[in-house]
Parts: structure tokens; C-alpha cells; sequence
């Protein structure tokens, strides 16, 4: 006997009338081949009282499947499936890893083997590589500016299609705060809203690169930014990366028997190590991008964060030339899932960017993003970044304390002036072995396998954790480091 009352349930709090759910369910019953052509279905009485639903929800769900050609009635008879119809055997319901219950073999053509997805990890405790705490974050009076634009006649052209390049009023107040906060000197035409920088990244590469062409990145870099070079066709080349930054002196040599394209750097804190990039090594790089023709792709992903003294103003800042291609992002100041971000360059490569972005996402989120113009007019990011700013440091300082009277015996590490992580570098074990222990204790970190194995270190991220969070995680840590090295 068909199971009528465990297959057919309604969904009380759905907004579908109850009767066009009912005919969904018959529909995926019969496609699926449970309910068979020409099968005798109950009658609407008795089905009424199987489902225990009013009897006129089930002769209208009839009555809609009768017009659609799923059932007929047969006059003195009853309601019966319809012959008519491509009905398949009975298959049960068993669906393997695709998805489907038959998949026929697809060959899947793969250009990203080399790229590996960050595991889905239920551990009790995260360490990240670097990531703001959303706990700390003004989400509720952004998602209530958003709620308020969507309901107000000024803000509902904001939920139409609109400029691809991003959201008029956010472009017109990051001219004046960019200049005010950074001392860059742009105007909207050199401005572009992105998801957040690694769309920016992506947008430059495409815009810039062609097959062959070299790519300058660090000796240690942004796997995800290195990924999509290459993904561009570009040939990447390593420079040095010191207790100074970039060796701008390594590269001078290698462009004098090389033509660059583009060099790729995070100056303010490099990722990963931390690193603040000179000034003098800075006013170098803008000699040699002069001098080589080349490119300058500054990611200044987390500008904001700088905990000894001001933070140093971007290459861009100093550039005449227009070779720097700036990108920032208030995810990094915001919350990861806040998708927004900037690129500002040249107005042609800006212009060209914006055929690129058309292309894969037409335009952004233009709602979110007025919502982001506003909290910058009204004061409420500055607001935000002075109390994370006082949060992250002592956090910073925390965590620090915690590996030096902990672990001293196991890691080595600079204090960064900025930023959102240590770059902890371990020693008496072997970090790349450290992984599987911890995800049994339900710690995650961030240990990036080729950095590991190249400079048996990685990123610990403080800036998302309070204080009792990093205790527990340490904790684990060290039990898990003492494993490994009995």
C-alpha cells in the first residue's frame, strides 16, 4: 500500500496554497515512477482523512493536475494517474554522489587541480589566517539602513539593474574618503565597486594580463591571488621577501634581463608574513615600475589595522604615473560576508574592468552598497574601526603572550605591527604533520600546506577570537604540538 502519509506532507507555514503544494508532491511521485500509469488514486474524501486536510484542498489539488495532464477522471470510476505520460519504472530513492539517482559519467575538464577548497570544519575552536569579528561589527544597523532603502521611494531604483561599475553615491563618497584617509588623489572615473578584493584581483589580472606574460609576486604570497595570474595565463616569478618587505634591489636585477608586467604585493602587511614594505624600498618600487614599465597591483586588503603608529599611505598615494592599481575592501573591516569592495586605477583600465565585471556579475549589491556610503557619512564606520582598532590590539597582545608562555618552546614569531595574525613559524616539529591532531582535539587552523612544508610556518589569526576563545584554542594547541613531538 502506498504510504500516503509519510510521502504527502504539507508545509503549514509555506505561503503556497496547501493545494498547489499537494500537486507538486503528485507530480514528483509520478515523475519519479513511485506512482504508476493509470494507478487508481483514493478518492478526495478518503485522502482528505489520510492527510487530514480539508476535502476541497484535495479536489482542487485534482482538479489542477486534471488540467495539466497529470490525472484523469474516469466517469462511475474514480481518479486515476494518466496514461498518456512518460511515466519510468519505479526507481527508489537512493541518489549517489552527483546528486542524481542515475548520473551518467560526465568528464569534468578541471584548469584548478592546483587550488584547494577550504574543508568544511565543525571544530569548537577556529583559528583563522586573519579575519575581522563580526560580533564587533555594526551588521545590525547596516541591514536596518538596507531594510529602510528598500521600503522608501528615494531607495527603490536601488533594487533595479543600475551601473555596472557600482553604486553612484558609494563611488562619490569613497573620492573624498579615500583622499581623506589615505591620501589618494582620484575622481569617480578611476573608481570601481567590487566583492570584495579578490574580485578586484581578478578584474586587474584579466584587464592586464596576456598568455606569457611575468608576474612579480613574493617568494611567499596570496595563494589565491598567485592562483589567478596563472588562471590569466601569466608566467609568476618570485622575488625575496625580508623583514622589509619586497627586496626591490632582487628585482631590479631580475627586470633588467626580463620584461615584467606586473608586480603583485600587499606593502602595508604582507601576506603572509606581516611585513611592512619601506619607504625606501617603496619610492624604489615606483622608480623601477617607471623606469621597467611595469604594473603595480597593491592589495591593501586590512589599511586600517595598524596598531604602533599611523599607518603608511599606499603606493598609490605617491604614484604620478598611474601604474599602481589600488584595491581595499570593507569585508576585511566589516564581516567576510559583506562582499564590498574597490579597485581605483587609470580610467581606462577602470572602464575596461567594468566590460570584464559586466560579464561575469552585471553589477554588485546596490543596496548594500549605499548602505556602506552611509555608514561613512554618518560616521558610524569610523566609530566602528576606533572600537576594533583598541579590540584587535589587545587581542594581538593577548595571543602573543599566550605562544610566548605556552609555546615558546615550539614556535618563533615577530609581534606585527598591524594586521589581523601572527606568522608563527615552528620549530621541534614538522607544521605540515600538526593538521590531522588538531581537527581530532576540534581546533582549526589555517596551515596552508606548501607554507608549511616551505617555511614550516603559518598565519594565527587573533582579531576574530576574544581572549577566552584564544585560551582554549592554545590550549589545544599545545596539546596537540606535544603529541606530535612525542
Amino acid at each position: 500500500m502506498y504510504p500516503w502519509k509519510t510521502t504527502f506532507q504539507l508545509d503549514s507555514k509555506s505561503s503556497e496554497p496547501k493545494y498547489l503544494q499537494l500537486s507538486d508532491l503528485f507530480i514528483k511521485e509520478i515523475t519519479a515512477g513511485r506512482l504508476q500509469s493509470d494507478q487508481k488514486l483514493p478518492g478526495s474524501r478518503k485522502l482528505s482523512e489520510l492527510l487530514r486536510v480539508n476535502r476541497k484542498t484535495i479536489i482542487r489539488a485534482y482538479d489542477e493536475l486534471v488540467a495539466q495532464g497529470w490525472l484523469k477522471n474516469e466517469k462511475s470510476s474514480g481518479t486515476f494517474i494518466s496514461t498518456h505520460l512518460p511515466i519510468p519504472t519505479a526507481i527508489p530513492i537512493v541518489t549517489n554522489d552527483s546528486g542524481f539517482k542515475k548520473a551518467k559519467p560526465t568528464k569534468v575538464i578541471s584548469h584548478f587541480n592546483h587550488i584547494h577548497l577550504p574543508s568544511k570544519n565543525e571544530a569548537s575552536i577556529k583559528f583563522d589566517g586573519g579575519a575581522p569579528d563580526a560580533r564587533l561589527a555594526p551588521l545590525d544597523w547596516i541591514y536596518k539602513e538596507c531594510k529602510s532603502l528598500t521600503k522608501a521611494n528615494y531607495g527603490r531604483p536601488l533594487l533595479k539593474y543600475g551601473s555596472t561599475e557600482g553604486e553612484p553615491q558609494l563611488i562619490a563618497t569613497l573620492e573624498k574618503y579615500l583622499s581623506e584617509t589615505r591620501g589618494l588623489n582620484v575622481n569617480t572615473k578611476r573608481i570601481l565597486i567590487t566583492r570584495g578584493s579578490q574580485m578586484g584581483i581578478y578584474l586587474t589580472f584579466q584587464t592586464l594580463i596576456e598568455t606569457g606574460d611575468i608576474v612579480i609576486v613574493g617568494n611567499s604570497s596570496y595563494d589565491a591571488a598567485d592562483w589567478t595570474a596563472m588562471q590569466c595565463g601569466a608566467k609568476l616569478s618570485h622575488i625575496k621577501v625580508d623583514e622589509n618587505g619586497m627586496d626591490t634591489n632582487e628585482l631590479e636585477t631580475f627586470c633588467k634581463s626580463n620584461s615584467v608586467k606586473v608586480v603583485y604585493l600587499t606593502p602595508h602587511h604582507h601576506y603572509p608574513t606581516t611585513v611592512t614594505l619601506t619607504n625606501e624600498r617603496r619610492v624604489h618600487l615606483l622608480q623601477l615600475a617607471s623606469k621597467y614599465d611595469f604594473y603595480i597591483l597593491e592589495d591593501d586588503y586590512d589599511y586600517d589595522f595598524h596598531y604602533s603608529s599611523r599607518p603608511i599611505l599606499p603606493l598609490a598615494s605617491l604614484d604620478n604615473e598611474g601604474r599602481v592599481i589600488y584595491i581595499g575592501s570593507f569585508s576585511k573591516i566589516i564581516a567576510p560576508s559583506i562582499r564590498v569592495g574597490y579597485t581605483v586605477s587609470s580610467s581606462p583600465i577602470a572602464d575596461e574592468m567594468s566590460k570584464i565585471r559586466y560579464i561575469i556579475d552585471r553589477q554588485g549589491d546596490h543596496i548594500l552598497q549605499r548602505a556602506i556610503s552611509e555608514s561613512i557619512k554618518s560616521g558610524q564606520l569610523s566609530r566602528h574601526l576606533k572600537k576594533s582598532l583598541i579590540t584587535y590590539r589587545k587581542r594581538r597582545d593577548h595571543l602573543t603572550e599566550l605562544l610566548n608562555h605556552e609555546l615558546s618552546d615550539y614556535t618563533d614569531f615577530n609581534i606585527p605591527e598591524g594586521g589581523m595574525a601572527v606568522w608563527t613559524k615552528f620549530k621541534n616539529i614538522k607544521l605540515d604533520q600538526l593538521k590531522p591532531i588538531l581537527e581530532k582535539l576540534s581546533l582549526s587552523m589555517d596551515i596552508d600546506r606548501e607554507l608549511s612544508i616551505k617555511f614550516n610556518a603559518c598565519r594565527i589569526g587573533f582579531a576574530s577570537l576574544n581572549e577566552q576563545e584564544m585560551t582554549s584554542g592554545i590550549e589545544l594547541l599545545k596539546k596537540g604540538v606535544k603529541q606530535l613531538a612525542s
